[in-house]
């Protein structure tokens, strides 16, 4: 999926965008955290902005999990996991979205659905790729300083982990795209990092010299990837 996505962007443009970008990246493609940084970057736009926490949260394991022909099988497992199961709204909004279509509602065994977005579905990275990716966003979701919280504090939680270091050693982002990829007002972040520094999930966080960019620092790692560990610090500028 493209880095960024301009809301302005129509579906024809954004598949374009994906081919361009295709031929550009590495042998091995992206890691788990970039594949769903550039996926929530996507549904930023793609989604109304008023689109929940929870909504965004499901619509990241459709558009990871799809076949090319758009069927997308949740198990129930997965949907506890993430904790979706208590917001069923979260299947309906997305669906008077225009996003996805399913035919019933979610049973014991889980949900089966249709995703109606035609750029997710023709995405190249292959299944196993993209099924690692939304496997990554599960365990962050689940871990313990965070599970309990919210979707909203969860899905902010899940943008701040998807922001790795680039080439030159420093996150590249917004404030203002942090907190759109979260469908959030600008204005409610620093509750919310506050709330991530109470949990434990971040060691802190803090304003840069230029009031729009954001310092923070990732508690721990074990759940991130497994080639590294300690703290690692994260900017949004």
């Amino acid at each position: 999926m493209p880095d960024t996505v301009l809301p302005t962007a129509s579906p024809a443009a954004s598949v374009k965008r994906i081919r361009q970008r295709q031929r550009r990246r590495a042998p091995h493609g992206l890691s788990e955290q970039v594949r769903v940084r550039e996926m929530l970057s996507y549904l930023a736009a793609a989604l109304p902005a008023r689109t929940s926490a929870a909504a965004r949260l499901l619509a990241l394991q459709c558009a990871l999990r799809s076949t090319t022909a758009g069927k997308v099988n949740i198990p129930a497992g997965l949907i506890r996991g993430m904790r979706i199961v208590s917001e069923p709204s979260a299947f309906t909004e997305l669906e008077a979205a225009g996003w996805l279509r399913y035919p019933t509602g979610p049973t014991h065994a889980g949900v089966s659905m249709e995703l109606l977005d035609t750029a997710v579905r023709m995405q190249a990275p292959a299944r196993a790729d993209r099924a690692r990716a939304a496997n990554w966003i599960l365990r962050i979701c689940q871990m313990g300083e965070i599970r309990q919280l919210g979707a909203t504090p969860r899905l902010l939680a899940l943008a701040l982990a998807a922001h790795p270091s680039d080439e030159t050693g420093t996150p590249a982002a917004e404030q203002e795209v942090l907190a759109r990829m979260c469908g959030l007002p600008l204005q409610q972040l620093t509750p919310l990092l506050d709330m991530l520094v109470t949990t434990r999930f971040l060691r802190s966080w803090a304003h840069g010299a230029v009031p729009e960019d954001l310092h923070w620092e990732l508690a721990r790692h074990a759940h991130l990837t497994g080639s590294f560990s300690g703290l690692e610090s994260g900017r949004v500028t």
